[in-house]
């Protein structure tokens, strides 16, 4: 039993390619990016992301000023033989990125990625936030 109708307003593929199907590739390559989870714990975040196809070496995980961009890239599988003929493609061939900005109490020298079947996880602890601390002027 389908939950959601194959031919519903949710089904966002099927309906650029019966309303605009030459435009489905464009818009595909332009704004693709990867799944991503994010989990604030008491002491560090969890940033699982899926990155399907992704070799490990062609993964990048970055943090600058807080803000954590993760980059990836899929390279185009060109092997065909004489005669196939393509009838339809839809996995993604290019460039991927997310970015997010997770503040600046972070243990930046400690973060700590691994990439597993295709799923990336970032563990990026936390510091505690300084308290601002009060000082009695005395008036003269």
């Amino acid at each position: 039993m389908s939950l959601v109708p194959r031919d519903s307003w949710f089904d966002f593929n099927q309906m650029f390619d019966h309303a605009l199907p030459t435009l489905r590739h464009k818009f595909d390559v332009e704004s693709f990016s990867p799944r991503i989870d994010i989990v604030e714990k008491d002491e560090s975040f969890e940033i699982t992301a899926d990155l399907p196809g992704v070799r490990k070496e062609d993964i990048s995980v970055q943090i600058n000023s807080g803000n954590l961009t993760i980059e990836a890239t899929t390279s185009r599988d060109e092997e065909q033989k004489e005669g196939d003929k393509v009838i339809r493609k839809e996995r993604y061939e290019g460039k991927l990125m997310r970015s997010f900005y997770l503040g600046h109490n972070l243990k930046q020298e400690t973060i700590s990625a691994s990439f597993t079947d295709g799923v990336l996880r970032v563990e990026v602890p936390k510091v505690e936030p300084s308290q601002p601390s009060s000082t009695k002027i005395e008036v003269k």
